[in-house]
C-alpha cells in the first residue's frame, strides 16, 4: 500500500521465547548489500548474520527501516466504487470503503483513478481493463476475464502466493479466501529480483520482526508478497497492528487511517533463508506464529537477537 483475526488473541505476538542462559553469543552480523529502496532514491543497509545450525546452516538477513502497510490479500483492500479509499474518511458512517486507492492495482500507478472509473462504467470490457488493472493485483475471473467483484463491490486481491494447497489451481474462481490474508496474517513484502532471491529468501520464509527496545514488541511472520526490486519495507496490516500494540480486532476504517495508526515505523527485520524455514501450506495465523517462535528459538532467543542488533548492528536500536 502506501504506496501506503482473526485468531486466538495474542498468537501473531511472540509474547516470550525460551532463550538460552548463555544466549549472549555474537551473531556475526555483516554488511551483506544495499537494497534500493522508495523506488531506488534510497538505500537499506542488509546485514548478514552466522550460520544458524538449527536450520540447516542458514544465515539470517536483518535489515532496519519503517514499515508501510499492505493491504492485498485481503477483501476490504479496494473497492469499485470508493476508488481513492478516502469514502469513511470523509464519511465515517459511509459502508462499504476500501483501504486502499485503486491505482495501486494499477499497471501504471501514476494513472488517475478516473481511468478506472472509465472502465468500470463501460462494463469493464476486457482488452481496455487489464490495459488499466494489473492482472498480478487482481484476480481475473476465469469465466468472463473480467475483474473479480464480491457482490458487495469489492474487487478480489492477489497475492504473489496462496494461503492453501491447490489455490493456484483455484485462480479465476472469484474466492478472496485461497489469497494471504494481509488483516489477520503477518507478513513482509520483499522486492523481486533482488539479493534476498539470491541468498535464499522465498515465499513462505519465516520472518522476525520487532519494535525498538523501548517497547520490545516480537512479531512473527512470513514471506508473504513479492514487491518492485526497488521498494523495501512493506508489511501486512496485521505486522504493523501487533508491532503497534494495537489490538487484533482493530481495523484500518479508510487509506488515511491505514496510514495514520497502523503504519509501525522504525522496525527490524529478521529473515531467514532456506528450505528449513519455509512454512508450508496452509497459511495460518496460529502456524505462522509457531514457525517463527521455533525459528527464534533456535536462532537463540530474543535478548540474544536485541543484544547483536545494538552490538553489531545500530547501538540506538
Amino acid at each position: 500500500m502506501e504506496h501506503n483475526t482473526r485468531a486466538a488473541r495474542g498468537i501473531a505476538l511472540i509474547a516470550a521465547v525460551a532463550v538460552p542462559l548463555n544466549a549472549t553469543a555474537a551473531c556475526g552480523f555483516v554488511k551483506a548489500f544495499l537494497q534500493p529502496d522508495e523506488g531506488g532514491s534510497r538505500r537499506v543497509q542488509v546485514f548478514r548474520g552466522d550460520p544458524v545450525s538449527g536450520l540447516e546452516g542458514a544465515r539470517p538477513l536483518l535489515f532496519i527501516t519503517s514499515l508501510k502497510v499492505n493491504t492485498d490479500g485481503t477483501k476490504i483492500s479496494y473497492h469499485q466504487s470508493d476508488v481513492t479509499g478516502r469514502r469513511c474518511a470523509e464519511n465515517p458512517g459511509a459502508n462499504p470503503c476500501a483501504i486502499n486507492n485503486i491505482r495501486n492495482a494499477f499497471l501504471n500507478h501514476k494513472r488517475p483513478e478516473a481511468d478506472f472509473e472509465a472502465v468500470r462504467d463501460a462494463g469493464f470490457p476486457v482488452n481496455e481493463t487489464w490495459n488499466v488493472l494489473s492482472a498480478s493485483i487482481i484476480e481475473k475471473d476465469k469465466k468472463t476475464g473480467k475483474p473479480c467483484v464480491s457482490t458487495d463491490g469489492f474487487l478480489v486481491s492477489m497475492t504473489a502466493d496462496v494461503a492453501v494447497d491447490g489455490g493456484f489451481s483455484r485462480q479465476g474462481d472469484c474466492d478472496q479466501a485461497k489469497w494471504i490474508d494481509a488483516l489477520s496474517v503477518p507478513a513482509l513484502v520483499v522486492p523481486g529480483q533482488s539479493k534476498f532471491q539470491t541468498l535464499g529468501v522465498a515465499k513462505r520464509s519465516v520472518v522476525v520482526a520487532l519494535s525498538p527496545s523501548s517497547s520490545k514488541r516480537v512479531v512473527a511472520g512470513i514471506v508473504g508478497d513479492v514487491g518492485p526490486s526497488d521498494e523495501l519495507g512493506e508489511a501486512t496490516v496485521a505486522m504493523n497492528r501487533s508491532l503497534n500494540g494495537l489490538p487484533e480486532s482493530e481495523l484500518p476504517k479508510h487509506r488515511l487511517d491505514a496510514t495514520a495508526r497502523f503504519q509501525a515505523g522504525r522496525t527490524a527485520v529478521l529473515v531467514f533463508p532456506g528450505a528449513a524455514a519455509r512454512l508450508a501450506r496452509p497459511i495460518t495465523p496460529t502456524r505462522v506464529a509457531e514457525a517463527g517462535a521455533d525459528a527464534l528459538t533456535k536462532f537463540g532467543g530474543m535478548d540474544k537477537l536485541y543484544d547483536c542488533i545494538r552490538d553489531e548492528v545500530d547501538a540506538s536500536f
